[in-house]
């Protein structure tokens, strides 16, 4: 288990014998747990990491990680580089993720399962050890207790997401023995259960509170909004761990809605620091441009905003012989105009300040820029857009590079996941009013509200020929579009709101959907490098007809439909 075995080894005795008498001396070089451990200040900065390194384990320290594949794999960021596999990642018709040892993508597809288990064996190690180490104050220790079933629950759970399978390591085992691995399922209601023990703790020990700042940098949470963090990440981990449709159909949409409801009212904001070990990486490149280009948007993707007919003949098109279009859109979160050259003029709207600034007119319009025309990096013509993701370019440009507040949850996100379980169960009337937050906005969207008449999926949403969004039509071979339905608008919604707000937030989603590319791989098989250690065979997933890969995908994401 060399991937997570150790994060503190145990004690090391050297045994020397002279004569007849034994003589113990401890190593000073070796890591000694109990040493390390050995005062609750100790302790406490011990557990106090746990949270930055679950972080670090998703969206900091390296894009040579699963977010940047992820990226590309959702459609959320287009790029041919070969770097960190995202153009093998992203190239249509999908390919295998074959997991050899130094095959394509291998360092990410090993970090977030190192550094995920490192999380949970932080949490663990801490949990054991503080049976016997006491603060002196019951609801104080009772509060490292609840933050460290938190960290737990959230890397197990991340991991659950990526991954076929995880080993679940609890402060009752022995940390240097070798755990078995679990499917993705059952790691993930040990995630739940982790994030239940911790809201219990926290509810029975609210006078221990608020967590020091440092431990989710900036946020001295009390114990009511650090609950609510809690059942935010039980929402969103219960409603993306689901692989294909019939799954995300299974989930308990119910307790997802309830937790949601009780989740964060407002966007989660960590005080990025990388030299302090904070930080979103992805941005370190994002805004590269030409050859070295890194980033664009789909094509296809924000043609679902195009009004102006071109998405509908770019569709009827060739792969080979599809361009770039200008989208023409009435959604205001979208650079507005029917020329590049109007839209490249509306990149900058007064009182834009990027979307993580507080207080501000603008919450970050538009979303998206049309880029400067000497900055364009062709791509696969399926994908090649003149677009660029815009609310985060202050952040990643400004010096020093990605300081500040960034959000990693949004309120969105889980007022939308509240309206996917009021739409799963039926209940449109309850549904629309969430999803109008954002459509509707004149500050966001800007478009028709969706009217609480809807009561079915087969009804167009509002607009006539300027609704958004359009869609691929299955009847006519996905080669010309149609109004969407409110599960389009609800899908909408979720993808212009959270793009690069969160851990692969249009790929775990689109995988429940069933609206990834035909063959993505649906997950990602434990390390070749894990695999090695356990004497076990190396597999790969995902690929055309392969073993762990997406079927057709709607929008007519196959061969012989939109591409």
């Amino acid at each position: 288990m060399r991937a997570f075995r150790y994060v503190l080894s145990g004690a090391a005795l050297i045994v020397l014998a002279a004569c007849k008498d034994t003589l113990l001396v401890d190593n000073q070089n070796q890591a000694d747990r109990n040493r390390a451990l050995g005062t609750f200040t100790d302790l406490e900065a011990f557990l106090g990491s746990g949270y930055a390194t679950a972080h670090n384990a998703v969206l900091a320290g390296s894009n040579d990680d699963l977010q940047t594949q992820m990226l590309v794999m959702g459609l959320e960021n287009i790029s041919g580089l070969a770097n960190f596999a995202m153009g093998p990642r992203g190239a249509v018709p999908r390919v295998q993720i074959d997991n050899q040892p130094n095959g394509t993508g291998d360092a990410g597809n090993l970090r977030d399962f190192t550094f995920g288990h490192r999380a949970e064996r932080i949490a663990s190690l801490s949990l054991a050890k503080l049976k016997t180490l006491s603060s002196g104050s019951p609801t104080q220790d009772g509060r490292d207790r609840a933050f460290c079933y938190f960290v737990r629950g959230v890397a197990l759970g991340n991991l659950s997401l990526t991954y076929d399978s995880a080993s679940i390591l609890t402060e009752n085992d022995d940390p240097q023995a070798s755990i078995p691995l679990s499917g993705y399922q059952v790691v993930n209601q040990a995630a739940l259960r982790d994030l239940d023990s911790a809201i219990a703790i926290t509810n029975a020990n609210k006078a221990g509170f608020p967590l020091p700042s440092t431990w989710i940098n900036g946020n001295a949470l009390d114990a009511p909004s650090f609950v609510q963090f809690i059942r935010s990440y039980k929402a969103r981990l219960r409603a993306s761990v689901a692989r294909s449709p019939t799954e995300r159909a299974a989930v308990d949409w119910t307790q997802v809605i309830a937790d949601a409801t009780n989740g964060i009212t407002a966007d989660f904001i960590v005080s990025m620091n990388p030299s302090a070990g904070w930080d979103v990486i992805w941005p370190a490149q994002a805004f590269a441009t030409g050859s070295a280009s890194w980033h664009q948007m789909s094509q296809f993707m924000l043609g679902f905003a195009d009004t102006s007919g071109q998405f509908d003949a770019w569709l009827t098109l060739a792969r080979s012989a599809r361009a770039p279009f200008v989208v023409a859109t009435p959604d205001k979160r979208l650079p507005q105009g029917t020329s590049r050259t109007a839209q490249i003029g509306d990149t900058l709207r007064p009182g834009f300040k990027d979307f993580y600034v507080s207080g501000t007119i603008n919450p970050g319009r538009p979303y998206v820029r049309n880029r400067p025309t000497g900055e364009d990096a062709p791509q696969d013509p399926f994908a090649f857009s003149m677009y660029d993701f815009n609310r985060t370019r202050n952040f990643a440009l400004k010096s020093p590079a990605r300081t500040g507040p960034y959000p990693i949850m949004t309120a969105t996100e889980l007022r939308l996941l509240a309206a996917e379980g009021y739409l799963w169960q039926g209940n449109f009337a309850a549904a629309i009013p969430l999803i109008n937050v954002t459509r509707a906005d004149t500050l966001r969207g800007g478009l028709p509200a969706l009217p609480l008449t809807i009561a079915d999926t087969n009804t167009a949403v509002p607009g006539g020929n300027a609704c958004v969004p359009r869609v691929p039509d299955a009847a006519q071979s996905f080669k010309k579009t149609k109004c969407g339905n409110i599960w389009d608008a609800l899908k909408w919604e979720y993808h212009i709101e959270t793009m690069y707000t969160g851990y692969g937030m249009w790929y775990f989603a689109a995988r429940g959907w069933g609206d990834l590319p035909e063959g993505t791989a649906i997950n990602w098989p434990v390390p070749n490098e894990e695999m090695l250690t356990r004497v076990q065979a190396f597999y790969g997933l995902g690929g055309v007809g392969g073993q762990g890969a997406s079927g057709k995908g709607n929008y007519g994401l196959f061969s012989g439909g939109a591409y």
